[in-house]
Parts: structure tokens; C-alpha cells; sequence
């Protein structure tokens, strides 16, 4: 079964690779992220709140457990495991793949709590509790968004300048890596940039999954099941 499933994904990404254009607009991680925040702006000129729905109530949960869940997943278990267990370059490689489908969920996940919330409670009839909550689903929304259209592209592409000449110096170890940094000016800007860059984006992360603590915090306060 599970070698279907592969070949399956396998014919997929295929076709997907032969027919889909390649221009960076047309991604689907970026097209996801655009109309996370389209979905948004559709919400925000909404002045009237619709009607309590089994559906809009869906959306909103979907948006917080998918948030929470790959955020979680990312943050805690994914990074520090494959660490472990794989090289540097091998690590970067991996992480450049995941990183652009993380961020792109994140973003589709931000715009559902945020969208849904702001269709059940449109900005001019915000009480103290829902204008903390919708400050917080905001920047939710703002993090994702600014990972996955700004800073995840940025940080990919001085990766692999960095690993370039990593390779072509043949340098492996840490002592080679740090007479790199010492001698070689571009490989030291590089990384610099990469540094400082990759620092705001795990930051921006780390945000992003405070405010989907705090949203469960919230609905567990609002919403007593036990």
C-alpha cells in the first residue's frame, strides 16, 4: 500500500514539475499565502457579522489546530530530530523543503483563524476580548506571512550561496568553517546575512506559535467542555 501511495505522489509531482510554469508568482506556496491574506481582505470589508454556523465555527477551529499542530511539529519535534541525524548540508537541503511548505500552511492556517474570526466579529463591534484576540491572530497572520513571502525565500537563497562555497572549499569540519568566516570576505558577508536573516525568521516563528498557545488558552477560557 504504502508503495502506491509513494508512486502515486511520485506521477504527481511529475507532472506538476513538467506542466506547472516556473515563475516564482505562480508557486503554490506563494499563491496560498496570497490568498491567505486575499481571504482576509474579503473578511475586513465585511461590516456586518454573518450568522453562528457549524461551518464558520469549522473554519476557525481548522485554522487554530492546523496552526498549532504544524507549529508544534516544526518548533519541538521535526528540527531537533533530523539535527540529529543528518549532516549540515544534508540538514539545509531538507529543511529548504520544509520550510516552504511550513510556512505556506502557516500562513493559509493565520488567515482562517483570523478570517473566520473577523466574519463572526467584524472590527467595529470588537469587545476587550475580542480585540486581544484579533491584535493576536493579526500578528499571527503577519509572522506567517512575512516567513513565507519574505524571509524564507531570502534565507534559502544565502543558504545554498553559502553551502556553494562551503563545497568548493571543501570545507567540512568546524575548523574549516571558521577559517572560512576569517579569510574568505564573501563567504563572511554570506553568512552574516544568512545569520541575521535566518535569526528574524525563528523569531518571526517563534511568535507565530505564542499566539497559538494563546488562542487555545482563549477558547479553552471562552469555551468550557469539562
Amino acid at each position: 500500500m504504502g508503495a502506491q501511495i509513494s508512486k502515486v505522489e511520485d506521477t504527481i509531482h511529475e507532472v506538476y514539475k513538467k506542466t506547472w510554469p516556473q515563475a516564482w508568482y505562480l508557486a503554490p506556496p506563494f499563491l496560498a499565502s496570497l490568498g491567505a491574506a486575499g481571504y482576509v481582505g474579503y473578511a475586513l470589508a465585511q461590516s456586518k457579522p454573518i450568522p453562528s454556523s457549524t461551518n464558520a465555527s469549522f473554519l476557525h477551529l481548522l485554522g487554530v489546530a492546523g496552526g498549532f499542530g504544524v507549529s508544534f511539529w516544526i518548533t519541538a519535534v521535526h528540527g531537533r530530530a533530523i539535527q540529529r541525524m543528518l549532516t549540515r548540508h544534508e540538514f539545509a537541503t531538507v529543511q529548504s523543503q520544509f520550510s516552504t511548505v511550513y510556512f505556506a500552511s502557516s500562513a493559509v492556517f493565520a488567515g482562517l483563524s483570523l478570517g473566520s474570526f473577523l466574519l463572526r466579529h467584524p472590527i467595529n463591534t470588537w469587545s476587550k476580548d475580542a480585540t486581544n484576540l484579533g491584535v493576536a491572530l493579526i500578528i499571527a497572520l503577519g509572522a506567517a506571512e512575512l516567513n513565507s513571502l519574505v524571509l524564507n525565500p531570502l534565507v534559502t537563497s544565502l543558504m545554498f550561496d553559502r553551502n556553494n562555497i562551503e563545497f568548493l572549499q571543501a570545507a567540512k569540519t568546524t575548523d574549516d568553517i571558521e577559517r572560512l568566516t576569517r579569510d574568505d570576505a564573501k563567504y563572511r558577508i554570506i553568512n552574516n546575512k544568512f545569520n541575521l536573516f535566518h535569526s528574524i525568521s525563528m523569531v518571526s516563528g517563534l511568535v507565530y506559535h505564542g499566539v497559538q498557545w494563546y488562542h487555545l488558552f482563549f477558547l479553552a477560557d471562552k469555551c468550557l467542555v469539562l
